[in-house]
């Protein structure tokens, strides 16, 4: 995640919860009670000028959202509002801008909403939209007309090169990838976006040491594509590539900075661009995957295409990629992401390297009738949503197995209340669980569930390191992850057997870990009640928030210590009253909300932990110097 996006997010978490989550609003009938009202044109325009100046910095300049910010147009905010109350639509505007709610005129929060329904397909007439609040009770947010959805304007191919500016000897000397250095990279190489299929997050490299590396300058810099951006760069016989937002791929010489080539996804209409983790590689193959769900393989010599394959979406377009791909046996893997948008949940599939067609796909959200169906409190197939993958996969060579995380599910109040019937439960699998998967044919060999029925978005979807570690005693190959409430689960690789926890006491979420089964039992304080209305997923003094002790910043892993460097960030928030807090506060403390927690993994203990102000924009890494 770029430092921009993680300064900004906190700013703009409220408008997250009041706009882009609608927890629980009635639904009311668009041809009962009293009918909309309509807006003017000059209303809509000077909506837009003002959002321009307070709202795009978080939610973009065509409301397609930035990171985890949502967008306020499209399939995704029409599943949230068409048919809800314009009235809490109205009133949550107003709690705009963050820190300043309440603030702007009643005609420019009228204007903005104004603005908002004509992006969203409803057009101007009728008007004008009333300032009171009292008029626009009982009215529902009305669907969008046909045809009348603006749609995205074709991008500017700006960065796109057409191939090699100019005859390179990096280029020349380009070697294909193999499979045995994507498992065990040359020193000097970054081939995965954690350097290794592992996750690990380490580098061997030794000449940057702890006596001189406060002498790092800045060597050189380049100006990436303005928006969010959140990729690893790959490294390969000298050569540095990028992925930036705008779907832009640059190939750059890694030690002058110089620009080799460029490569612009020209996207498909009514396609936006958004973040995501990186690419990967594989032979002379770089995999790109776009924010029109297609999965692009360029020559890693040139930035030519050499195949493209379309995503089959089966009529779903509230589908994205945030992750990259894992390689895996000429294979490469990877999740989406579709929050509540998308019916049926989400999933992860296997492109065949050397054709360019899917191998295989499975759900992250079990299907009625199949192992893990009877786990959604009894709902239909397109009642179920979540699942998302946000974080690239990892893979074990020996065990031929690919590792994912997928996220729970949005949509939590259909869960919050037990099924009448023995036949179901509401744990809601596969989210916020590991799953082992065949690498040749994606087949479910385990899965391990962290977190049952997650009321709270405390995911545990973040990387999965595959590590050989002592357990009592005997070296065992385990797959250990964390979630947002700082407590860390190890797994045996093969079989997915619970083997420990340890928690870094930054929640009080969970009251009790079996130590023989890793079930969590949870405080009856941070246990939504059934008809509790949540503003986000937010309860009185429940920390962390749904930003979480640690987030997307990837920890790293030192093989030779057993040390893993855990990014933490001691923060809480209640979205309903906007109090803050630390979970320990301390006069030292004050203000510190960023932490580097080093964890010996042979016993679990903390061997040290410093605070700083902010917390990471980044992942960690640790090396051999």
């Amino acid at each position: 995640m770029s430092s921009g996006i993680l300064s900004r997010l906190r700013a703009c978490v409220l408008f997250l919860i009041v706009i882009g989550l609608p927890v629980s609003a009635p639904l009311l009938a668009a041809d009962s009670g009293p009918q909309f009202p309509g807006f003017t044109a000059q209303q809509a325009e000077q909506g837009e000028e003002a959002y321009m100046a307070v709202c795009a910095t978080c939610h973009g300049d065509v409301l397609q959202g930035l990171a985890l910010i949502p967008a306020l147009s499209g399939s995704y905010f029409a599943e949230r509002w068409v048919g809800q109350p314009l009235a809490d639509l109205a009133d949550n505007l107003r709690r705009m801008p963050p820190g300043a709610e309440d603030s702007l005129s009643d005609s420019t929060y009228t204007a903005l909403l104004a603005f908002l329904l004509r992006q969203n397909g409803i057009s101007a007439g009728g008007g004008p939209l009333p300032e009171q609040l009292s008029a626009l009770t009982g009215i529902a947010l009305p669907p969008a007309q046909p045809g009348n959805l603006p749609r995205a304007t074709t991008s500017q191919l700006r960065y796109d090169t057409g191939g090699p500016l100019a005859d390179s000897p990096l280029l020349a000397k380009f070697t294909p990838v193999t499979g045995a250095e994507l498992l065990d990279p040359p020193a000097e190489d970054w081939l995965n976006w954690r350097r290794t299929l592992n996750a690990w997050g380490h580098s061997p490299l030794q000449q940057i040491n702890r006596d001189n590396v406060k002498s790092l300058q800045l060597a050189w810099a380049w100006s990436l594509p303005e928006g969010a951006n959140m990729m690893v760069p790959l490294v390969r016989n000298g050569i540095l590539y990028s992925y930036s937002f705008g779907d832009v791929v640059q190939a750059f010489d890694a030690a002058s900075g110089e620009l080799l080539w460029g490569w612009q996804r020209q996207l498909e209409p009514g396609r936006i661009a958004d973040s995501k983790k990186g690419l990967a590689i594989s032979g002379n193959l770089l995999l790109v995957p776009t924010s029109d769900m297609h999965l692009v393989a360029l020559d890693a010599r040139n930035g030519r295409p050499v195949w493209d394959h379309k995503v089959a979406l089966n009529g779903e377009d509230g589908h994205w990629f945030k992750s990259a791909p894992v390689i895996a046996n000429g294979k490469a893997i990877i999740g989406l992401t579709g929050r509540q948008a998308v019916e049926g949940g989400n999933f992860i599939l296997a492109i065949d390297l050397a054709t360019g067609t899917e191998a295989w796909r499975f759900w992250t959200v079990a299907r009625p009738g199949q192992p893990g169906g009877d786990t959604w409190n009894g709902l239909t197939l397109e009642q179920r949503t979540g699942g998302s993958v946000w974080i690239p996969g990892s893979f074990d060579p020996e065990l031929n197995l690919v590792y994912f995380g997928p996220a729970p599910t949005y949509d939590t109040e259909r869960l919050r209340k037990g099924p009448e019937d023995q036949l179901n439960n509401n744990d809601a699998l596969y989210t916020n669980s590991t799953v082992a998967l065949d690498a040749d044919t994606g087949e479910l060999i385990w899965f391990y569930q962290h977190a049952a029925n997650d009321q709270l978005d405390h995911d545990w979807a973040y990387e999965r390191q595959i590590l050989e570690l002592p357990v009592n005693g005997v070296m065992r190959k385990v797959v250990v992850t964390g979630g947002k409430l700082g407590i860390f689960d190890a797994l045996d690789a093969a079989t997915g057997e619970y083997l420990w926890s340890f928690d870094l006491d930054m929640q009080n979420v969970v009251a009790e870990i079996d130590p023989r089964t890793g079930t969590k039992t949870l405080f009856p304080s941070a246990v939504p009640a059934l008809d509790a209305k949540l503003t986000q997923y937010s309860l009185p003094g429940i920390c962390p928030d749904w930003l979480g002790a640690r987030n997307m910043q990837a920890t790293a892993f030192n093989p030779n210590t057993h040390i893993l460097y855990i990014p933490l960030s001691d923060t809480c928030r209640d979205d309903s009253s906007g109090e803050r807090w630390q979970k320990y506060p301390d006069p030292d403390a004050e203000g510190m909300f960023g932490i580097i927690s080093a964890v010996d993994l042979n016993t679990r203990n903390v061997v040290w932990g410093v605070r700083q102000p902010g917390p990471q924009a980044a992942a960690n890494l640790s090396t051999d110097g």
